[in-house]
């Protein structure tokens, strides 16, 4: 072999070796174990909960930011006190909506009511009850006592104080009877026609601003049927005025579950607002917030629940509604978190500031707790001061909301503080009455 044969050869040897080692070497690449389908979907599920946990982070540390209290970073550590100035930056301006319950309006008195009537946007009475055929139920008990006060001097002496301060008055509609919600549901156009008419005789007879819808139903059999009644409710509302506001509360939960009773973003088409019942959020088994501000473990809270609703629901149709009660627990232990014996009773701030125990402060929830013995027995109080309703007031700015909420309003007694911690410090958003105010 000469050596232009021997150059050939050795040039031709080394392009098959190349371009063996080159198919060799996408072998070697591609050989690694592949992932099955479970593997796949855990690791996006690992990503997915990586990136809520920063989100829900940076939201937390954000409403921190704006209030102007030093918070604990020792858990148990006592709970902050309630500064003079409650925000360390400007709130935007946004609406208060604040229900009043029947059982309330005796204690409306003048001057409370001036006071408190100048913190909110809207008043919500609470409330007359909807009976199965779409008429108001004033059977005995909780539906004949509603009824009866809307009937009272003091009704008409509350819309007058709250319309004086240009706050709209709505009428919240109630039941949690599952029998009367299906009824409600299975004949959506007939009911609705029927409960439009009897509420809407009650608020030209008293000059109201619009209607709050409190149906509370359970689980998803009648879910897509409540989406049709509120649709032929409102049709029916808005066709006797286009100035009243439709409101209905929903539950925190509801953005996140397709099987949860309230479907929030087919009902927001349907309704002016969606009151945003972010309370009862707390552990089934142990001692916890009744409205958390985060969560550990990514379980209910106001940053979950805003996370969610946000998602499917444009922002300036959303209350962030919260608590002026507590919840009392009977535990087997002084633990924070023990075992709870029973069902935990609520508890209104007045009385739990009125029994003046030292308070803790729970860092996971961003709440207070005060743990107590009575009677040989073992209870904790968790929930709500101004600066825990700062916090959320401020997480609600952070969503862009159109404002905040409470159930209820006089729970707070004399403490003027928890109703700063609403209206962020500085005047609350007026909106246009249905009708010009003329005193009854």
């Amino acid at each position: 072999m000469n050596t232009f044969q021997r150059r050939r050869f050795l040039v031709a040897f080394l392009l098959v070796l190349a371009i063996f080692g080159f198919g060799f070497g996408i072998h070697l690449v591609s050989k690694g174990p592949s992932l099955t389908p479970v593997q796949i979907a855990l690791r996006a599920e690992r990503a997915r909960v990586a990136a809520l946990k920063t989100k829900e982070h940076a939201k937390t540390q954000a409403a921190q930011r704006l209030v102007n209290v030093r918070l604990p970073t020792v858990e148990g550590s006592p709970a902050p006190v309630t500064p003079a100035k409650l925000f360390a930056h400007s709130m935007i301006e946004h609406q208060v909506v604040a229900f009043v319950p029947y059982w309330t309006l005796s204690s409306f008195t003048t001057s409370a009511a001036a006071l408190e009537s100048t913190d909110a946007t809207v008043l919500v009475y609470s409330n007359v009850c909807v009976a199965g055929d779409g008429s108001i139920d004033t059977s005995p008990g909780e539906c004949a006592n509603g009824m009866n006060a809307l009937l009272s001097p003091e009704f008409t002496a509350f819309v007058d104080v709250a319309h004086s301060y240009h706050d709209r008055v709505l009428l919240s509609v109630q039941t949690i009877d599952p029998a009367i919600i299906h009824a409600l549901g299975t004949h959506p156009m007939a009911r609705s026609s029927t409960l439009a008419s009897a509420v809407l005789h009650l608020v030209n007879t008293y000059g109201l601003d619009g209607i709050d819808l409190d149906i509370e139903g359970r689980g998803p059999a009648d879910r897509e049927n409540y989406v049709n009644f509120v649709r032929d409710f409102s049709r029916n509302v808005r066709a006797s005025s286009n100035k009243l506001e439709l409101m209905a509360d929903t539950y925190p939960q509801s953005a996140a579950s397709s099987t949860d009773f309230y479907d929030v973003a087919k009902l927001a088409h349907y309704l002016d607002a969606l009151f945003v019942m972010a309370y009862q959020m707390n552990n089934a088994h142990h001692s916890s917030a009744n409205s958390p501000l985060a969560s550990p473990t990514l379980a209910w809270s106001a940053v979950q629940t805003l996370i969610q609703y946000t998602a499917v629901v444009p922002a300036n149709k959303i209350i962030f509604g919260m608590p002026f009660y507590g919840l009392n627990f009977t535990t087997r232990n002084a633990n924070p978190g023990s075992q709870f014996i029973g069902n935990p009773g609520a508890r209104l701030y007045n009385d739990i500031v009125a029994a003046a125990r030292p308070a803790q402060w729970d860092i996971g929830s961003s709440t207070p707790f005060a743990v107590f013995q009575q009677d040989g027995q073992w209870h904790q109080d968790w929930f709500d001061d101004p600066v825990s309703i700062a916090l959320k007031t401020a997480l609600a700015q952070n969503f862009h909301l159109a404002g905040v909420g409470v159930w209820a309003l006089s729970y707070q007694g004399a403490d003027t503080q928890m109703l700063a911690a609403l209206t962020g410090e500085r005047p609350v958003i007026k909106l246009p009455l249905s009708r010009q105010h003329t005193p009854s």
